[in-house]
Formats: C-alpha cells, structure tokens, sequence
C-alpha cells in the first residue's frame, strides 16, 4: 500500500516473508551495529540513551549528491513484536516494523509514514507524494531482502 494523504503525510509499505523466528528478526533489528549493514543509506546508529522498551538514538544516513544528513529519534519496542522509530526532523517520519509469527518462519511489515513538511515547509505541497514513493520504495524493498540475506547466513539459527 502506497498513499499521500490529506495532511501531507505519505505512507509507504512493504512485506516480506522471513525464514526465522520473530525472535531472531527482532534481536536483528533491535541491534543498532546491524543497521547500518540492512537500511540502505544508514551509515552508523548511535544510541544516545535506553530504557527497557525505549532508546533514544541518532542516526546519520548518506543522501548521494545532497551529502549526509543526521536524525535524531525514538525507538520503542514490544519484544518480538514490533519496533516503532520516530524522529521529527530533518523530515518526520514514523517507521513501524510489525512481527507477527507465520508457519516456521516470520511476517514482517514495514509500514513507513513521512512528512516533508519539517524540512521543506509549504514548498512540501508541490512534491508529487508518488514521486516520494518511487524514491524510498526500493530502498524499503532492499533493506526487507537485506535482512532476509543477513538471517539465511546467521548459523545460529535453527534449519
């Protein structure tokens, strides 16, 4: 499901069916050192704070000819389940990465919401919500197969 909404806001969302636990997929994502290898563009994620179910952390990301930029936000997490990061600026964006079991294996649903507005102000307006998509789709397709990658070489999982 694709979508730009009344309120600026632009949904981008992607499955994929994962051989491994939740477990397993969620102590992946949950690991800030392997970010940078599955998110396309995360060069490094620095943990500035945590909690129990929460951290605090910023992360820098490569933006090709527009340099790097850097984004500071929350992740909160339900164990095995869901693992929810959001950060207001430079763009805001919420990105949700839903769990559920499947079989042997794992349904993982990235779910991505963003505002340009923050960064952008009223010239947000003028850029096409499809053209957005086009732009951040593969990068979400690329980061749900580098996670599939990353999983079929872990020998710690069960075969």
């Amino acid at each position: 499901m694709n979508t730009g909404s009344s309120t600026g806001e632009i949904i981008i969302e992607r499955s994929r069916d994962l051989n491994a636990s939740p477990e397993h997929v969620f102590a992946l994502l949950a690991d800030p050192q392997s970010l940078a290898s599955i998110l396309p563009r995360v060069q490094r994620v620095d943990v500035l704070s945590q909690g129990q179910d929460s951290a605090h952390v910023r992360t820098h990301m490569s933006m090709g000819i527009l340099g790097s930029i850097t984004s500071e936000g929350d992740v909160r997490w339900i164990k095995n389940r869901e693992l929810i990061f959001s950060s207001p600026k430079p763009a805001k964006v919420i990105t949700r990465w839903t769990l559920t079991p499947s079989g042997q294996g794992t349904h993982i649903n990235l779910h991505m919401t963003l505002d340009l507005t923050p960064m952008l102000g009223p010239l947000a307006s003028f850029v096409p919500p499809q053209s957005v998509i086009d732009m951040i789709a593969p990068d979400l397709e690329a980061a749900l197969e580098a996670i599939a990658k990353s999983l079929a070489s872990d020998a710690t999982l069960p075969r």
